[in-house]
């Protein structure tokens, strides 16, 4: 486990870190925190009034290890708080450090009276396994796992309703749409079948082909409501061909019809839905941090992203699929996304977002509930 991955799973074992830290423990105050004098991996208040400030490290195994928790520390030493005392710099190393560099930090805490304190690397590793098998774990009907795809925004679904909205009518054929996306014989037709499918997770289109083979769809009543209310002029329309004209933007009630949609129950073999919970849970665990601005993400970033997905997507679909759906709900009004100048973005649950994911965690809970209560009989 990296640094990253056993300071997530410490502050979240609340208990198993101030046994290690053997402090009288108020509450934490910081995390990941920028002064002056270097980044704070967390900080806490102590019940005397004291603050903590706690320099994490793995297993310290060579000399510039050792000389880099060491000098962070004399930094540390310089903090000043709105407090009289001065901070307790703690050095929390793992355990399985080799005894070597434990007496010299040992010797060296000593010498600044800092605190040194050790955690099991062990343990921590059983306390992550946890947290994610908890995470995971489905409240409620099962859920298919996260899907992969090139749609980039939900926007684009107006794309594929455009037809029925241009010709007025409820029931298409594939000919219909092949101006839309320019359709030709013995050519790849991917593109139309990822709308066609995104538009079949949030339940607009049924498919009623009389054979096994794609011919023909018609409108649900979602559907319906989502093509009257498209916002889209015939005057602009004239300004492009029709296959140019990549995506209009969701009206307000188009996005009130797709919260319909994501929130009426059906949401367990439903992969564009199901990708959406699983932003959210993901947001909601993560505290949104990990949003890449690019394609990298490093190998302990990914392996938490596919464990908690149960995905084995490479780093190019995984921050594919962060970016994708972080659009997606974003759309919706369910998070917010926060630029920054550095390696990822931070998304934040609206309100809004937190009562969705309140409220299709409680309506799966009940459906698990209403499946295994009778069962105790």
């Amino acid at each position: 486990m990296n640094e990253n991955l056993v300071e997530w799973t410490l502050l979240r074992e609340q208990a198993y870190l101030n046994k290690c830290l053997g402090l009288d423990v108020k509450k934490k105050i910081f995390q990941q925190y920028s002064t002056e004098y270097g980044r704070i991996d967390f900080a806490h208040e102590l019940k005397d009034g004291r603050i903590a400030i706690t320099e994490l490290e793995t297993v310290i195994d060579n000399k510039s290890k050792l000389e880099y928790c060491q000098y962070q520390c004399l930094e540390y030493a310089n903090i000043r708080f709105d407090t009289k005392e001065k901070p307790v710099v703690v050095i929390l190393v793992a355990d399985e450090t080799p005894s070597e560099y434990k007496n010299k930090l040992i010797s060296f805490s000593r010498e600044n009276n800092f605190e040194f304190k050790t955690y099991s690397l062990e343990i921590v590793g059983d306390y992550y396994k946890q947290l994610i098998n908890e995470a995971t774990k489905n409240s409620g009907i099962s859920l298919v796992k996260p899907v992969a795809n090139n749609f980039t925004h939900l926007s684009c679904l107006n794309r594929f309703i455009l037809p029925f909205f241009d010709l007025d009518k409820n029931e298409l054929n594939k000919n219909d749409f092949t101006e839309y996306f320019n359709l030709k014989e013995n050519t790849a037709d991917s593109h139309f079948r990822v709308h066609k499918q995104m538009a079949t997770y949030f339940e607009l289109i049924n498919d009623i082909s009389e054979t096994n083979k794609f011919s023909k769809i018609e409108l649900t009543p979602y559907g319906k409501r989502f093509r009257d209310n498209i916002n889209y002029e015939f005057s602009i329309h004239k300004c492009y061909s029709k296959f140019n004209l990549k995506k209009i933007d969701l009206s307000l009630e188009q996005k009130r019809i797709l919260l319909e949609s994501l929130m009426n129950g059906n949401i367990g073999d439903l992969k564009g839905k199901a990708n959406i919970l699983y932003f959210l849970r993901f947001v909601h665990l993560t505290e949104g941090i990990w949003i890449p601005r690019g394609r990298c993400l490093d190998d302990q970033k990914l392996d938490f992203a596919n464990k908690f997905l149960g995905t084995d997507y490479s780093e190019i679909t995984m921050c594919n699929w962060l970016n994708f759906v972080c659009t997606h709900t974003e759309e919706l009004g369910l998070v917010e996304r926060i630029k920054t100048e550095v390696e990822f973005d931070r998304a934040t649950l609206t309100s809004l977002g937190s009562r969705v994911l309140g409220f299709i965690e409680m309506d799966l809970h009940l459906k698990r509930e209403r499946l295994q209560i009778p069962l105790q009989l």
